[in-house]
C-alpha cells in the first residue's frame, strides 16, 4: 500500500490539482488531508498497523518537519516508510533537493508509475533533532543558525517587505544594508562532535544532509548528492559588517573569508545569550529564549526517495 499526506493549507495554488491527481491514483493509495499535529498523529498510528511501501508528503518544508517530529515522538522514526516529498508549499526546499521543482500534479503519475515498475532510489540520511530549553523536541532535515536564522525570522515578520526564499534574500543582503544585530555572533562555548570547533563564536551556520537547499544555496563545496555519513556544517567567525558582506558567498559555497569551518558535524550545542534568538528547522521558526540551552544533532536516520530523473510513463504495449 502507498500512503500520502496532503497539507491543505500549504499555500500553493497547485494543491487542488494535486488532490485530484491523488484521487485518480485509485485504491492502492490512501490519502490523508491534514495540517494539524493531532491529525498527523492519527496517520502515524494508522501506518503502524499497515504495511506501507512509500509515504508521499505533499506540503512545504514545515510539513516534512511535522511528519518527522510526530513519528519521532511515537518512537517510529527509524522504522517509518520511505519518504518522498512533493514540491508543494511556500517553501519546498527538501522536495526541490530530492525530487525537483516540477509541477507536482504532473509529477505524481510518473512517480506512481515508476514505483509500480520497481524503480527505487532510496538513501538513508541523518535527521536533525533540535532541543531548545524545556520545549518539546523537533526534528527536521535542515537547520539554519545565527544570521541565516535571524533573516528567516525577518521574513516571517515581514520586516523585509516580501515573501522570498533564502536565494532571493541573499541577493537582497548583498546590496541592501541591514541592522547589524541581525549578523551578531552566537557565542560559545560550543559542544560539538566529532571534534571541538576552535571558534569563540559564529555568525552563519547551516546543518543539513542535503547537498543544497533554499533554492540555489549550495553551502557545502565538494559534496555530491546526499550525505550518508553525517551532517555537514559551515561556520564563519566574522564581525557583523563582515558577515553581511560575506554571507551570500558563504552560503553559495564560496569559502573565501578566513575562520570558516566546514565538514562533518554530528552535534552542535551552546547556551544562548541574553536576547531571544531563533533556529530555523525545515523552514519553521524555533524560538530560543535568553539563556536557553540549544542542542542540534544528527540523532537518527530515515529513508528518503530521490526522484530527480523520473522515467516518463509509456503504454504497456509499447516496446
Amino acid at each position: 500500500m502507498l500512503a500520502a499526506l496532503l497539507n491543505p493549507s500549504a499555500g500553493n495554488a497547485q494543491a487542488a490539482d494535486l488532490r485530484e491527481a491523488f484521487a485518480a491514483a485509485g485504491p492502492r493509495l490512501k490519502l490523508t488531508i491534514a495540517d494539524q499535529p493531532d491529525a498527523i498523529d492519527g496517520l502515524v498510528a494508522d501506518l503502524a498497523q499497515r504495511s506501507v511501501e512509500l509515504l508521499l508528503i505533499a506540503g512545504g518544508d514545515g510539513t516534512v518537519s511535522q511528519v518527522l517530529t510526530r513519528f519521532a515522538r511515537a518512537g517510529q522514526l527509524e522504522t517509518m516508510p520511505p519518504i518522498l516529498a512533493l514540491p508543494v508549499g511556500r517553501l519546498h526546499t527538501i522536495a526541490s533537493a530530492l525530487t525537483g521543482a516540477e509541477n507536482p500534479a504532473k509529477m505524481l503519475p510518473r512517480i506512481l508509475y515508476s514505483w509500480g515498475k520497481g524503480v527505487r532510489r532510496i538513501r538513508r540520511v541523518p535527521v536533525l533533532r533540535a532541543r531548545i530549553g524545556d520545549a518539546p523536541e523537533a526534528w527536521g532535515l535542515t537547520a539554519s543558525l545565527g544570521a541565516p536564522g535571524r533573516l528567516h525570522r525577518d521574513i516571517r515578520a515581514q520586516k523585509l517587505g516580501a515573501n522570498m526564499g533564502l536565494a532571493g534574500l541573499l541577493a537582497k543582503v548583498a546590496v541592501q544594508p541591514f541592522e547589524l544585530e541581525r549578523f551578531e555572533a552566537i557565542v560559545g562555548p560550543f559542544e560539538s562532535e566529532p571534534e571541538p570547533l576552535a571558534l569563540p563564536g559564529f555568525t552563519a551556520g547551516v546543518m543539513s544532509a542535503l547537498p543544497s537547499f533554499f533554492g540555489m544555496v549550495s553551502p557545502f563545496p565538494g559534496i555530491d548528492g546526499l550525505s550518508q555519513i553525517g551532517v555537514h556544517a559551515v561556520f564563519s567567525e566574522l564581525g557583523p559588517m563582515a558577515t553581511q558582506a560575506s554571507l551570500p558567498g558563504l552560503l553559495l559555497g564560496r569559502m573565501g573569508p578566513p575562520h570558516v569551518w566546514h565538514g562533518e558535524l554530528t552535534r552542535l550545542g551552546w547556551r544562548n545569550g541574553d536576547v531571544p534568538d531563533v533556529v530555523v528547522l525545515d523552514g519553521e521558526d524555533l524560538r530560543v529564549p535568553p539563556q536557553a540551552q540549544v542542542m542540534i544533532e544528527a540523532a537518527a536516520r530515515v529513508r528518503l526517495v530521490v526522484w530527480r530523473d523520473l522515467p516518463v510513463p509509456v503504454a504497456e504495449n509499447q516496446p
